[in-house]
């Protein structure tokens, strides 16, 4: 289902009763984790796939501008999951267009500032990042020095855990980790650590 706001506003679904499901499955999860930081993009769904975790640990999320979608203006929205689903013909066409689109140096460039930057203000701590997976895209193909026409697709509510040192060494410890059951880890777009 493609979301359009009435108001011209930007579309910016929040998340399912099934994806809240999810956020609580990762909050549980993430819980036994020692954490410093919360951060999350801006759009509703990865805030409020942060909120649970921020209630339970007490702490309060940040909400980095920079770690938007490529497009946070659209005036639609539809998963990628959900258009796969509905016509794989256009699903595969919109991969091309993501993967040909000028503004992935742009959305690059921001998400390697941002995450960097988190990264530098907590150093030997967890910064836990709600996102999407177009950011958790570039993020990836950043730190494993991967060409920009790879497509990297985080699932929903997945959990990818990158090492960054003090002197900005980056490395990959897990990618398209899932909380809970598997149950829960099928849902149309959330958050990614990735969303």
């Amino acid at each position: 289902m493609s979301r359009t706001s009435e108001d011209g506003r930007p579309a910016d679904p929040g998340l399912t009763e099934h994806g809240h499901a999810q956020a609580r499955a990762v909050s549980r999860w993430l819980a036994r984790e020692s954490i410093d930081r919360i951060v999350s993009s801006p759009s509703r769904r990865a805030r409020e796939t942060a909120a649970p975790l921020a209630n339970e640990i007490g702490l309060q999320p940040e909400v980095d501008e920079r770690l938007a979608e490529i497009d946070p203006t659209a005036s639609r929205y539809l998963s990628i999951e959900e258009e796969r689903a509905r016509d794989h013909d256009r699903f595969r066409a919109r991969i091309r267009a993501y993967q040909a689109d000028p503004r992935i140096e742009a959305l690059s460039r921001r998400v390697e500032e941002a995450l960097t930057e988190w990264a530098g203000k907590s150093p030997g701590g967890r910064v836990v990042v709600f996102c999407h997976g177009g950011v958790v895209n570039v993020w990836t193909r950043c730190v494993l020095g991967m060409s920009p026409g790879v497509l990297f697709e985080a699932q929903n509510a997945s959990s990818h855990r990158f090492l960054v040192s003090r002197s900005g060494v980056k490395g990959v410890r897990s990618l398209n980790g899932q909380a809970g059951p598997s149950s829960l880890a099928r849902m149309p777009h959330g958050l990614g650590m990735g969303n």
